[in-house]
């Protein structure tokens, strides 16, 4: 009887070790970005995205030509939302590619490939919404002081209350959760940063 098929060999020359990969720095990079994407954090964004579009969609379209002081007041809720609802659907892919392809499916080749397409829009998305975001501003709080509710004879000043409010609301709105998504965004980083260094300590 042949020992060696009882007995596994004890040469280590006979032995194949499947070493994990370690990623490159180009892929860490790429695995911070899908991990951001796919965390609960940008969920909600794209939730708030979503809802926030929905209602400046809803007062652009039902109010229009109802702001005579300004007229693109009404185009500005319309672009603002509409943009916004596509960059939601963006979300909702950059969410689906770090929840299932990369984490559930394991497939982090295909994952990372999404990602590079994906990272430019989001990057153009967020120009463009800084950009129309300070254009709606100067529409918006430019003729604050002017605004009247009650005359729409007089088309110099007037605006329909409902829409000059919802599109002041927006932009305070916008306001705030930025602020309260940048001071989670830091807190988040300190206290991993602090984690990682008392683990290496």
């Amino acid at each position: 009887m042949n020992t060696s098929t009882i007995f596994p060999s004890s040469d280590y020359n006979d032995v194949i070790v499947d070493s994990p990969t370690i990623p490159s720095k180009r892929e860490q990079r790429l695995d911070k970005a899908i991990n951001y994407f796919s965390s609960v954090m940008f969920a909600i964004q794209v939730i708030l995205a979503a809802v926030f579009s929905g209602i400046e969609l809803h007062y652009g379209i039902d109010y229009l030509n109802q702001c005579p002081i300004q007229p693109w007041i009404n185009i500005f809720l319309i672009v603002h939302g509409s943009t916004k609802l596509a960059w939601v659907l963006l979300g909702i892919v950059s969410f689906f590619n770090g929840r299932v392809i990369y984490n559930m499916m394991n497939k982090k080749t295909l994952a990372r490939s999404i990602i590079i397409l994906i990272l430019p829009l989001q990057l153009l998305f967020a120009l463009w919404f800084l950009a129309w975001f300070i254009v709606g501003n100067v529409w918006v709080f430019s003729c604050k002081s002017r605004v009247q509710y009650t005359d729409p004879i007089n088309t110099s000043t007037y605006c329909q209350q409902t829409l000059y409010s919802a599109a002041y609301g927006s932009i305070i709105s916008t306001y705030i959760v930025v602020g309260i998504v940048a001071i989670l965004t830091v807190k988040r980083r300190v206290i991993g940063k602090t984690i990682r260094q008392r683990i290496s300590s």
